[in-house]
């Protein structure tokens, strides 16, 4: 009897430890929304082929919406949804004949001045089965697969002729992030994203951040943080456009974890 009363006793105290360094762990179910702020740097180019032309580009904030539903059920993979808004307005001064498709538009002869001016719609919806490996307040790693679908387009402005291309592309990619907690100060630190990508175009999506837990309670957790980010797309004829492009820049994210 007072063996079983120490076995009992250890148990317990080997859970109430676990569960200290657990704090955000979802033992059954958990809902995880993030709202990001990010002032994007833009460079890169677009067009009908493959090109190294320099596009001034207007830098704008862009703003991402995430959704996580975490469950405790074996073999079924955890879901992330977001939603990624991300335009930009660029210019590229019509100095030489310009081609677009199959059609060449001759630059403005007797030395007037003037510009290309594309506008791109970049925003994107990201759908992410991922498994969690470890989840607690001192270490967190989640690997998966995602898919990321573009359903935006480019207008492009050519001495008064406007010409669109749609991007209706969908870019299956990986899935990885890893959380190291710093214990009793609610600082962590995160990297994650998309490191790699499959099929016909390439892109890559990755972060890291510094995080601060300001919001600790049975019901709902908050964290701030602050980071930087890296994304690019180079598609290859997507309905016969063609782009080298980067976005990249400082974010800042605000978590909430019911």
């Amino acid at each position: 009897m007072k063996n079983n009363k120490l076995v009992i006793g250890a148990v317990t105290l080997g859970i109430l430890a676990a569960s200290s360094f657990s704090s955000h762990a979802d033992l059954l179910f958990g809902v995880h929304g993030e709202v990001q702020y990010w002032q994007a740097k833009n460079s890169g180019s677009f067009g009908s082929s493959l090109t190294n032309d320099n596009w001034s580009w207007k830098d704008e904030g862009a703003t991402r919406l995430s959704l996580s539903f975490n469950h405790f059920l074996p073999f079924i993979p955890n879901v992330m949804v977001e939603r990624q808004l991300l335009k930009s307005t660029g210019t590229l001064p019509h100095i030489q004949d310009y081609t677009f498709g199959n059609t060449v538009y001759p630059a403005p002869v007797g030395g007037a001045a003037a510009s290309l001016i594309t506008d791109w719609d970049l925003g994107h919806d990201t759908l992410t089965l991922y498994y969690r490996l470890f989840d607690n307040s001192l270490i967190e790693f989640y690997f998966g697969v995602s898919a990321k679908k573009f359903n935006g387009d480019m207008l492009l402005n050519i001495d008064g002729t406007k010409l669109r291309r749609d991007i209706d592309e969908t870019i299956p990619m990986g899935y990885l992030r890893l959380t190291a907690g710093l214990p009793l100060t609610g600082l962590s630190i995160r990297a994650q994203g998309h490191p790699v990508s499959l099929g016909d175009h390439d892109s890559y999506d990755m972060e890291a951040s510094l995080r601060y837990e300001f919001l600790d309670t049975l019901v709902l957790d908050g964290v701030l943080s602050v980071g930087y980010r890296t994304f690019s797309i180079k598609l290859d004829n997507a309905t016969g456009l063609y782009s080298d492009f980067e976005v990249k820049g400082p974010f800042v994210n605000l978590s909430l974890h019911f």
